[in-house]
């Protein structure tokens, strides 16, 4: 079946099937050492079908951390809204606990230099792509916050970027850290962020 014969559901089951190959991949061989031939067979899918859908292997890979952070958002609303009783600040340190020691960041770490390379050829080609990730992380920040009812002019939404984005490009340069401490360190940037979040002026 070609892919103009395609109905639009089937569309998207193919995109996401390669979605999930290329996620299976990610975490296994990073992004250089896989190709769009490594994607399509482990798809079963003829490499006209990946090409349909992604103009090039690093548009496909920059969608990839798209949906992932999206999930993870997701993931993020779903646990901070549930009633329980361990309470709030609690579930949010836990919650980037696992985040951050979740298979798929583990090997955004592990491939950080390749993440921030395609991450510059994105930007090469569609700074509107970039764009559109910041912001939909900004949103996102700003929407968690609402929904645990914090002050979004006390404990800034950009912050929470910033901050996050500054505990992974460090806890992804391990090399240049004392390796014994590095989950010493995590929990201090954690404790961090925690306090900035629920500490208020304390």
């Amino acid at each position: 079946m070609s892919a103009k014969s395609l109905t639009n559901q089937e569309r998207t089951m193919q995109k996401e099937k390669l979605l999930a190959k290329g996620r299976e991949f990610l975490t296994s061989y990073g992004v250089k050492k896989t190709s769009v031939e490594d994607i399509t067979k482990a798809a079963n899918m003829a490499k006209g079908s990946f090409y349909h859908h992604f103009e090039s292997k690093d548009a496909f890979f920059f969608e990839l951390i798209v949906q992932l952070h999206r999930e993870w958002f997701q993931n993020a609303g779903k646990v901070f809204s549930r009633p329980g009783d361990i309470p709030l600040e609690e579930r949010v340190r836990e919650f980037i606990r696992l985040i951050f020691h979740s298979q798929e960041y583990l090997a955004i770490f592990k491939n950080h230099e390749e993440i921030e390379e395609l991450i510059y050829n994105v930007k090469g080609f569609s700074r509107e792509k970039l764009d559109a990730l910041m912001e939909m992380e900004h949103s996102s920040y700003e929407q968690l916050l609402k929904l645990c009812g914090i002050d979004t002019d006390r404990v800034k939404p950009g912050v929470i970027h910033n901050y996050l984005h500054a505990i992974y490009f460090g806890v992804a340069n391990a090399d240049l850290m004392e390796k014994d401490c590095i989950d010493d360190t995590f929990e201090a940037l954690l404790n961090g962020l925690i306090l900035y979040i629920f500490g208020g002026d304390r």
